[in-house]
């Protein structure tokens, strides 16, 4: 039987696993082989965002964090070798809210996209209007 070196051998990380990254903590949603789509973890920010989903006692105890934590369902694409990978994970409570809160938030996103005007860099058309005189 012939010996593989585990660094060879990708095992997924998981979805809810807590993963530390240059801006910080963050949780894995979703993975594709490389790719990690993430969402950022804060520590009882000053300003709140309505993706904000405040973390259970559960999860701010299993990471060590003081209460008011919340995790931000605003996903961000990371490449696996720029996480480091924590043993924690989300509560299955809290990764569910997590989804669904993610899910809400690229639909209410993709709605206003469409609702700006063209001049915001956010238009959800990709050809120019010219009107011919």
């Amino acid at each position: 039987m012939a010996h593989t070196p585990s660094a060879t051998i990708r095992q997924p990380l998981g979805c809810g696993r807590i993963v530390m990254t240059k801006r910080g903590l963050c949780t894995i949603l979703a993975e594709d082989g490389n790719r990690l789509v993430l969402c950022p973890i804060y520590k009882a920010p000053d300003l709140t965002h309505r993706a904000d989903i405040p973390l259970s006692w559960r999860d701010e105890l299993i990471l060590g964090i003081k209460h008011n934590a919340v995790v931000r369902a605003v996903p961000f694409l990371k490449q696996r070798n720029a996480v480091t990978p924590q043993q924690a994970k989300l509560s299955t409570f809290t990764l569910t809210q997590l989804r669904l809160r993610t899910n809400r938030e690229l639909q209410i996103n993709a709605l206003e996209s469409t609702r700006l005007p063209f001049f915001s860099g956010r238009h959800a058309s990709n050809h120019l209007h010219h009107s011919h005189a």
